[in-house]
């Protein structure tokens, strides 16, 4: 739970309120959540998976098959496409064949949506012809395309795997997927009349039940990463750059994998793979002489990620390929494989190859990378104003000033609270004839008042996130009751960025600018502090599918209202707490809630330079710490 803190890429001094402290038990471990704890268990025998490619051929330009079990144990068959675009990207998508079953299935899973930017697809490389070799001492053919200079993609057909080889270091395998054979999918399913309740049909943690309407729908599938020394990236976590094995010989017992899943996690442990506000499922290897590969699985349900260390199969009896490697062990509770293997060769190719695919950042203004001074909160305007005369009395550059939620009406967004800030636009205008700015806070929770205008309407057009029983979702936070708005709807999101021109935002200026917290989103109510997983949203989407997802839809809502305001000539500055892949595009974000101490400082570098790794190149950490702020800077608040 968190109101605010500061910004970015300058030391910052804040003050703080005293706040609890965060409580591990309050969220789950592996063991506490279904699909990790089933994926996990399953991983532990290597060379389970019974599937087998079959009918491969060319559809489109991609490579295209279908996966059936050597046992009668689907529901219904797996539809694989390979795609190759410019660059040494490779695409692979796994989802299920709906058509098959009779009736058709009456959901499909989610596919998430507006991250792959529309000039992706114009890269695509249309494949005209396949070819089959049986390869190295494999026993089975495989089919391979050409993927670019120097590397094919090949798809062996038994045992399943996908993989990259490497031409010029002698047909060595570059990257690959199910090389020892762990890829699970489970099958959405629809309770049968008369069927017993059980653990497949809903979850339960700390009093919260969340139903599951079809089931578990996990995917779990091994990656491994050859000739690599160590691998980097999946942000947000507060731990090293090079990721530590979390299983195998020698490894700690009990370390728990590193967790995506957006949290309103405050005051969080340093050195853990607990998942924080955002989630980028970007792994990069590093190997000798700087090379490097990339995998990204775009999917915006929960995720577990497990580094292997070396032995970690032995027991299996199994001869694996003899080529150094790092194996890593990836598991989603929902969503379907749209999986991108990137060839580098060296970590900055990766992250362009990455950003060609979910876009470059933005551009953002001088005035945003300079100091911003940011404190919860500013008590009114004649305390706005005093901070910014002892700036200059002291002769401290700085560039903006942040209001948190105390600024609002009852913290009602998009309002002045008309006693404390009863002439906004003023105040404003006396920061910008100094050329300085000021950035409020707008979260997505909306106060539950049938006097707020914004709820009102919200309410009245049908916008919010609905339970499962298909009423409003009605949660807790700031305001006290809350509901949420339906982001992934793109109605919704273009209605949201109508409230930041000046004549519905009300007090604003151009030299206003805006902050997004408690975006992942967050509910104090909720399990986990987060919103219920069974919540729908648009078309029946459940929220497990695209829980890491909703913080990335209204940040590009909000920056898109920026961009509308300023009829497309300024650009926007927008902050967010939560993050996805594609958030690049929309603004900056920082690290949270972090504590005043050594620890934090140090780990705000490693966190910091992940987050570029991994596209996101603007970005921050409160460098004097979000709570507990220590006495020697205390002693020094302008």
């Amino acid at each position: 739970m968190k109101p605010l803190n500061s910004l970015l890429l300058s030391l910052l001094f804040l003050s703080s309120q005293t706040v609890l402290s965060f409580k591990r038990d309050e969220f789950r471990n592996c063991n506490q959540t279904p699909f990790c704890k089933r994926a996990r268990s399953r991983s532990r025998s290597p060379g389970g998976c019974t599937l087998i490619p079959h009918n491969i051929a060319i559809s489109n330009g991609d490579l295209t098959a279908t996966l059936l079990s050597k046992h009668e144990d689907q529901v219904r068959p797996l539809i694989l496409s390979l795609s190759v675009y410019h660059d040494g990207i490779l695409r692979l998508k796994i989802d299920e064949d709906y058509d098959y079953s009779d009736p058709p299935a009456s959901k499909t899973r989610f596919q998430v949506p507006d991250v792959i930017i529309p000039e992706f697809e114009s890269n695509k490389l249309w494949l005209q012809r396949l070819s089959t070799e049986t390869l190295n001492d494999e026993s089975s053919p495989s089919t391979v395309v050409y993927l670019s200079e120097g590397y094919d993609a090949v798809l062996r057909h038994e045992p399943f795997e996908v993989y990259i080889r490497d031409k010029q270091s002698g047909n060595q395998k570059l990257i690959s997927l199910n090389s020892h054979q762990l890829f699970d999918f489970e099958q959405l399913r629809v309770k049968k009349e008369g069927e017993e309740d059980s653990e497949t049909w809903e979850e339960r943690f700390r009093g919260h039940t969340d139903t599951r309407p079809y089931g578990p729908q996990s995917i779990s599938f091994d990656v491994s990463f050859y000739n690599a020394e160590f691998v980097s990236g999946i942000p947000e976590r507060a731990t090293s750059l090079a990721l530590k094995p979390t299983r195998g010989p020698g490894v700690e017992k009990g370390l728990e994998p590193y967790r995506l899943f957006n949290l309103d996690v405050f005051e969080y442990f340093s050195e853990s793979p607990f998942g924080l506000y955002g989630s980028i499922p970007l792994m990069i290897s590093h190997g000798k002489e700087g090379r490097s590969a990339g995998f990204f699985w775009l999917n915006a349900a929960e995720m577990q990620i497990d580094v292997l260390g070396d032995g970690w199969d032995a027991e299996s009896g199994i001869e694996w390929v003899k080529q150094k490697r790092i194996d890593t062990f990836w598991m989603s509770e929902a969503g379907i494989v749209d999986a991108f293997f990137f060839v580098g060769p060296g970590p900055k190719d990766i992250v362009r190859q990455y950003t060609s695919v979910t876009g470059r950042a933005s551009m953002p203004q001088m005035f945003s990378i300079a100091y911003h001074q940011s404190r919860w909160n500013y008590r009114d305007e004649e305390d706005v104003e005093n901070v910014d005369a002892k700036f200059d009395e002291h002769d401290i550059p700085y560039d903006v000033l942040w209001l948190d939620i105390d600024h609002t009406d009852g913290r009602r967004y998009f309002t002045w609270d008309s006693v404390l800030f009863p002439h906004p636009e003023e105040m404003q205008k006396k920061l910008a004839a100094k050329g300085r700015h000021m950035v409020t806070i707008v979260d997505p929770h909306i106060k539950r008042d049938d006097s707020f205008r914004l709820h009102k309407e919200a309410t009245q057009k049908g916008y919010y996130v609905k339970d499962a029983s298909g009423k409003d979702f009605d949660g807790w936070c700031w305001p006290g009751s809350s509901s949420y708005l339906d982001m992934v709807n793109p109605e919704i999101r273009s209605w949201w960025g109508d409230k930041f021109s000046y004549k519905n935002y009300v007090g604003s200026t151009p030299s206003l600018y805006i902050w997004n917290d408690m975006n992942e989103p967050s509910v104090f109510n909720g399990p986990e502090v987060s919103m219920p997983r069974d919540a729908l949203h648009l078309g029946g989407i459940e929220h497990r599918e695209m829980h890491n997802s909703y913080g990335y839809y209204f940040h590009m809502a909000t920056s898109d209202g920026l961009l509308k305001r300023g009829g497309g000539n300024d650009r926007p500055f927008v902050l967010s707490r939560a993050f996805f892949p594609g958030s690049q595009r929309y603004g900056s974000v920082w690290t949270g809630d972090n504590t005043a101490d050594w620890d934090h400082l140090r780990v705000s570098v490693p966190m910091i330079l992940t987050l570029g790794l991994t596209g996101i190149s603007f970005s921050g950490a409160d460098v004097g710490g979000y709570f507990y702020l220590l006495p020697p800077l205390l002693s020094y608040n302008p």
